[in-house]
Formats: C-alpha cells, structure tokens, sequence
C-alpha cells in the first residue's frame, strides 16, 4: 500500500501564507496547477491546456523552491524576460504570497535563521555572504526551508503515528519504507482495507493545515505497480 500526501508542499505554501485564491482552489478540490494557469494567464479554467498547465506547474513549484527568472527561463525553454513575467504575475495575483516570502527573509536576515511551523529551526548564514548571489541564495534557502523543511517535519509525524496505529490494532501489516512525501507499507490481503484508512488518518492527521493535508492511495504486488 502506498501513501502519498497530494501536492502537500503547495498546500504548506497556502497555509503559511494565508492565501485565500489558492487556499481556495484545494479546498474546491480543483487541480491547482490548472487553476493556477487561469490566474497567470488570465484564462478560463476550461480553456488551458497541457503546455499553459505545465508551465503554471513549474511556477507553483518555482516558489516554493526559490527559482529564479533564469532558472525558470532555462527549465521551460522561454525567454528570461518571459519567465520574470511570469513570476511577477504569480506574486501579483497571489499578494499573500509575495508578503509570506519577503517577511520571511526579513525575519530570517534579523535572526539569522528561520523556523519551520513545527518549530525546528535551521540557520541561513548565507544570508551575509559577501557576495550577491550567496545573500540570494540564502534568501532562497529562507523560505524553501519553511516549506520543505515543514514537510519534512509532518511526515516524520505521520511515520510515528501510523507505526503507532499499527502497534495499536496488533496488525501483521509494517510500515516498511519512506520515500519524500510518501510512506509504503508492506499488508496482507486481510487488512488492505484497515491499513488504508489507517495510514490515511495517520497522514492527515499529522498536522491541522488550512487547506488540509490529503492522501493519495495505490495498492499493488509491487511498489511499481501501486504507483501505476
């Protein structure tokens, strides 16, 4: 059985943030990255396709990871001015998320260091480096950490909860495995049933998001073909 939190860093994003259209667009249970490409691009939801859809993805995630214009520029093939409009339109559109990243580096310039929501902290001394690019690679490394690094946090919280779980019920089944965002357990025929909705309360229930954490499911033989 295989259980993977769905799009868990966004989600991260939306709630330490605070932003309403993206918050939104998972508690509708929309596909963001679709919903996302309307917001970019000015688009109705029905209209975008795969290539707009991709590249609303690679936005999404380019902010959590800290891309900048020519880091998206050389991962879509674009123009490096396109890629800094893109940006520019995102952070426009979602102004919560521009106010989560710059408070962010400013907090983790004064302290020199920032903290995940479960309260781990980590320092960024990069932030100053002598040079330019170190200070943005420290500005980049301040808010990956609080999202990253929080997701990190909860699914080692979810690990001990479902082992917990496991323990509790003196079920055959064994959490054998852990893979980013994604925990596989290893289950008889007779508790696929019990283990699937036990990882899943385990999972969710590793920390109180807005929106919620959510669980993707595949079961199979092998690890391969639960993935397929």
């Amino acid at each position: 059985v295989s259980c993977d939190y769905s799009q868990v860093e966004l989600r991260i994003l939306a709630h330490a943030s605070g932003e309403p259209t993206l918050a939104d667009a998972f508690r509708r249970g929309e596909d963001v990255h679709r919903a996302t490409a309307a917001e970019v691009f000015g688009m109705v939801p029905a209209d975008v396709d795969r290539t707009t859809r991709d590249r609303a993805k690679a936005v999404n995630f380019g902010i959590v990871y800290g891309i900048s214009d020519f880091g998206l520029s050389e991962q879509l093939g674009i123009p490096r001015a396109d890629a800094k409009a893109y940006i520019e339109t995102y952070l426009a559109r979602y102004p919560r998320v521009r106010s989560f990243i710059d408070s962010t580096v400013a907090a983790a310039a004064q302290d020199g260091y920032v903290t995940t929501l479960l309260g781990r902290t980590r320092a960024i001394p990069e932030l100053t480096g002598r040079t330019v690019q170190q200070r943005q690679l420290g500005e980049r490394l301040a808010v990956n950490t609080v999202i990253q690094g929080t997701a990190a946090d909860i699914i080692k919280v979810a690990m001990i909860r479902a082992h917990a779980a496991l323990v509790d019920q003196g079920l055959r089944a064994r959490l054998i495995l852990q893979i980013h965002d994604e925990l596989v357990f290893e289950v008889p025929e007779d508790e696929r049933e019990a283990v699937i909705t036990l990882a899943r309360d385990a999972m969710v229930g590793a920390y109180p998001l807005d929106p919620a954490l959510a669980v993707d499911v595949g079961v199979g033989p092998t690890w391969r073909e639960a993935k397929a």
